[in-house]
């Protein structure tokens, strides 16, 4: 493993990160930190930062660049940089999330893990640091522009999903905003399309609802 270089580099030693790191990540016994601006690559490629699944035994299903995590605004986004989905993101107590090639995403737990799947599993364990990182904005990179009214209606869509239930139909989201369901469909596709302008990263899912949703689930809006 090797810390970034560029200006700001840092290390993290055995005691403890580097003053001013934002977070440290772990692999297979070794540590680097992340600090503000920086970029940590990882995969099997010498160029990685980080480097998995070169050793005792080449893992060839490893890419030579896997992704990347990058310290933005005070947050850690990790980035698929390969051209195949290679790696999952874990959260305790949630599934595992899946990042499409060129896809990022900012968990907003302050521990979590990417998951490298070769021939065998190569996890990078990340732990961001309590009081540098907010409290709330966007997940993605993006921040939507949304109407009151699709403000509304997307927060109906979503309502059930914090019990663990699916998301809303157009006629319980009507119901609740007080709307005609064809207006709740339009507002529907008007909000993936805030969403999609607004660079939020989406997987490609064939209903607008269900995109929308999953957006939401991903990067909490």
């Amino acid at each position: 493993m090797r810390a970034p270089t560029g200006a700001g580099a840092m290390a993290a030693d055995a005691s403890g990160p580097a003053a001013g790191a934002l977070a440290v990540i772990a692999s297979a016994g070794d540590r680097v930190a992340l600090g503000p601006g920086q970029q940590v690559t990882f995969g099997r490629g010498e160029a990685a930062h980080v480097r998995i699944g070169h050793r005792p035994v080449g893992d060839d299903l490893v890419p030579l660049v896997a992704g990347a995590l990058l310290a933005r605004d005070g947050r850690v986004f990790v980035a698929n940089l390969g051209e195949r989905l290679a790696f999952d993101i874990a959260v305790p107590g949630r599934a595992m999330l899946p990042l499409p090639p060129g896809d990022w995403h900012s968990p907003a737990d302050p521990a979590f893990s990417v998951v490298v799947n070769g021939a065998l599993r190569h996890v990078l364990a990340v732990v961001v640091h309590a009081g540098v990182r907010p409290a709330v904005g966007p997940q993605a990179g993006g921040c939507p522009v949304l109407t009151p009214r699709q403000r509304a209606i997307l927060d109906a869509y979503v309502a059930p999903m914090a019990d663990g239930r699916p998301a809303a139909t157009h006629q319980q989201v009507a119901a609740t905003v007080g709307c005609s369901r064809a207006l709740v469909r339009l507002e529907c596709t008007n909000i993936m399309s805030a969403l999609l302008t607004a660079g939020v990263p989406m997987r490609d899912l064939r209903d607008a609802r269900d995109a929308i949703a999953d957006a939401w689930a991903r990067h909490r809006m």
